[in-house]
């Protein structure tokens, strides 16, 4: 590993502004800045459903954006991340899509926690969506406990979920 790349292993670091950015220019310039991975822009690669990697880079990160809120979670270990304003009132559709026992749970919980597990797995919402389930607070596959660590807050106006493989510590830096 580059001394230039400096990262607790216990901890994920969730850079974010609510400027306005271009998302693909703002985790460029937190891999160069923050772990001295030099042209990340320009080695930048996306996986069959557009998660973002580095290859031969230790550092594990992905990106999610909501309304003004753009954030990255970087970290040692693999990493899912979504964010979804509150203000916002889900699509009567989706809410449609939604199992008795969902309908009973908070939708951007709920939401967040599918989407960050996906984004964590580098699958697609076509092909995890119908094996996913939140019901009393845990996210099901397939009707079982998905072998993930899910940690929920919240951040300017958002509901964020990350996903780990485990427990991992977050440290919030606003940039």
């Amino acid at each position: 590993m580059p001394p230039s790349i400096r990262y607790n292993s216990s901890m994920v670091c969730i850079y974010y502004t609510t400027k306005e950015v271009n998302s693909r220019a703002f985790l460029a310039r937190i891999l160069e800045e923050f772990y001295g991975v030099r042209d990340a822009a320009r080695r930048l690669q996306t996986g069959q459903h557009g998660k973002p990697y580095l290859k031969d880079v230790p550092v594990r990160f992905n990106l999610s954006h909501s309304g003004a809120l753009t954030a990255v979670a970087a970290g040692r270990h693999e990493v899912g991340l979504d964010l979804q304003r509150r203000d916002r009132a889900p699509h009567d559709a989706l809410l449609a899509r939604l199992s008795a026992a969902e309908r009973e749970e908070d939708f951007f919980r709920l939401w967040t926690a599918k989407e960050a597990y996906i984004k964590y797995l580098g699958s697609s919402l076509a092909a995890m969506l119908p094996r996913l389930a939140f019901e009393g607070g845990t996210l099901l596959e397939d009707g079982a406990p998905v072998p993930a660590h899910l940690t929920f807050d919240e951040l300017e106006g958002c509901t964020l979920c990350m996903c780990t493989e485990k427990p991992e510590r977050i440290d919030y830096r606003p940039l």
